[in-house]
């Protein structure tokens, strides 16, 4: 026999991939009674150390990881704002650390099913930039429904400036 679902956990990127991985999870847990929480992991930019200290003018410096918590939270609690009319609430989580490794560590706190979004590259483009869900979908230890974006947010994604 299956075993309920009764929490999911849905990784976000801030993507529309992600977008329809927390809308899924939406529909899913009002079918089952389960809760969602959403997790944004930030990671550090890979050339830069987290210490540095990011200047403005006329105030001290602060240490790059503050300010890009501080900016990952916001950008999170704004991302879920727009879902506060759900019959299922949503828990909010920010983490730090590699994406991939991160997830599986706080998928292991309970989660019966990990929903997330995938961009589906392929190729040269997969080998060079790896998959987060594909590391999610190999480790984890639960079941991971991945959810693919449409033609027109794959469009939409290529159209957003890098950076």
């Amino acid at each position: 026999m299956a075993q309920p679902i009764r929490r999911i956990l849905v990784p976000t990127d801030f993507s529309e991939y992600s977008r329809r991985a927390v809308e899924l999870a939406i529909s899913l847990a009002e079918r089952m009674g389960a809760s969602v929480d959403v997790l944004h992991v930030w990671e550090p930019p890979a050339h830069l150390e987290p210490e540095i200290l990011v200047v403005v003018p006329g105030e001290p410096g602060t240490p790059l990881e503050t300010l890009g918590l501080a900016q990952a939270g916001r950008l999170l609690h704004a991302w879920v704002e727009s879902y506060h009319s759900s019959p299922v609430p949503l828990q909010v989580h920010l983490e730090r650390g590699p994406a991939a490794e991160t997830i599986l560590r706080f998928a292991e706190g309970g989660y019966d099913l990990v929903v997330m979004g995938t961009h589906g590259r392929t190729g040269l483009a997969r080998l060079f930039m790896g998959s987060v869900a594909q590391k999610v979908v190999a480790r984890a230890s639960c079941p991971v429904l991945t959810v693919h974006g449409t033609e027109a947010a794959e469009a939409a994604e290529a159209a957003q400036p890098v950076g």
